[in-house]
């Protein structure tokens, strides 16, 4: 219990007036009484008002790999959050849990208790709305999160927890992404990112043919400037994941590592690189998006012994800020630093439209999109099987 001493203080005045002069000046005299009084104030404890921490972590064996889940009981958004801890080890739990990621914030209004078991543990506003966005209204969801899967008093167990942290993501049955609340925005900016991370082909139906282009990049930006993108744990967390769930308040987009996450980074780059893609969409940065997905990507690569090729799309995005007279040239002017069989269908032709150009090299990225999806699943199949990525009928 702690006490603060206030000082109160109140000015009591009254004033009469005697009207006489002097020297030709009306004079006024006035009177003012202030009265102040010392005052001891109590504070009281946040255990009195029924929001302190009590919940206490359940030990874990140093060096035995051992991990907290915690059993989210279902419930609506607004109901109380509660839920009960579970202590596994690592390798025992595989594809069984989600791992929550987000940015941990600052403390502010709107805080959330969680009750787990006999325990209450504050949250964070973010963590807390992240639980509340993800928790199913009709089924206990198992989460690793760590804020609360971790005791973060106990220096020891903080160093040995974060040493498995890249194997806590990667053996998870999907990351949940909690970009946080919405805006007026975020509804078009997840609405052209799930087109971009879906299968419908780039024409005259991509929200950017159908929204004005300043209001597409706001939107966007709405999504990728949030600080979720700009912290360094991202590539440790959604980069490993093998499933992504990225949640702005209840609009989730979806996409798994392999042939969709390849595809979704693919779609991203074809659409920066088409001649519709001018005016303020130009200084929309998908990089922390696309870094995101080419971290992975590699991480994959490099888990199945193999490389992420260079493809001619990747050429042509690099340069797609280069200067050219005609806009067929960003395609054309690049063509001799890819390999013979990349370009051996794209034969320049002046004589096609712009749209036509890039709707024939759309095509041919596609395919190749295709290509080195079934390659790497080769390789991953022979690498599984002990070979080195060949796989003999």
């Amino acid at each position: 219990m702690s006490q603060k001493l206030t000082w109160y203080w109140k000015v009591l005045s009254a004033s009469f007036s005697i009207p006489f002069e002097v020297f030709g000046y009306r004079i006024s005299i006035g009177a003012w009484l202030r009265v102040t009084k010392d005052s001891m104030s109590v504070e009281k404890s946040s255990k009195q008002n029924g929001t302190e921490s009590d919940y206490k972590h359940s030990p874990l064996r140093s060096g035995s790999r051992e991990i907290r889940l915690l059993e989210l009981h279902p419930g609506r958004y607004d109901d109380p959050l509660s839920g009960s801890e579970r202590i596994v080890t690592l390798d025992s739990v595989t594809s069984q849990y989600d791992a929550l990621s987000y940015v941990w914030g600052k403390p502010g209004d709107g805080g959330h208790t969680i009750s787990i078991g006999a325990g209450n543990l504050i949250l964070l506003p973010n963590l807390g709305a992240a639980l509340r966005a993800f928790r199913s209204n009709t089924e206990t969801r198992t989460i690793w999160a760590d804020a609360l899967c971790i005791n973060q008093q106990d220096m020891h167990e903080r160093n040995e927890q974060v040493g498995l942290m890249a194997e806590i993501y990667s053996n998870a049955r999907s990351v949940l992404v909690w970009l946080g609340q919405p805006t007026s925005h975020s509804l078009l900016g997840m609405d052209v990112l799930s087109f971009l991370a879906g299968e419908v082909a780039l024409d005259e139906r991509a929200p950017w043919n159908r929204s004005p282009p300043g209001e597409i990049a706001s939107a966007l930006r709405d999504i990728l400037e949030r600080t979720y993108f700009q912290r360094v744990w991202v590539v440790q967390e959604a980069a490993l994941g093998q499933r992504i769930q990225m949640r702005v308040g209840n609009i989730t987009i979806h996409w798994a590592n392999g042939h969709s996450m390849r595809r979704f980074l693919a779609r991203i780059k074809l659409a920066e690189i088409s001649p519709p893609w001018q005016g303020p969409l130009v200084d929309v940065d998908f990089r922390p998006l696309t870094e995101l997905l080419e971290q992975s990507l590699g991480n994959t690569a490099r888990r199945n012994g193999t490389i992420e090729k260079t493809t001619l799309l990747d050429l042509v995005h690099m340069m797609r800020h280069r200067h050219v007279t005609d806009v067929r040239d960003k395609l054309y002017g690049v063509m001799s630093l890819a390999t013979p069989a990349e370009v051996a269908r794209i034969v320049p032709d002046y004589s096609l439209s712009w749209e036509e150009t890039y709707r024939r090299f759309y095509a041919v990225a596609e395919e190749q999109l295709l290509l080195n999806s079934c390659e790497a699943l080769v390789d991953a199949q022979g690498n599984a099987a002990g070979g080195f990525g060949r796989v003999d009928a």
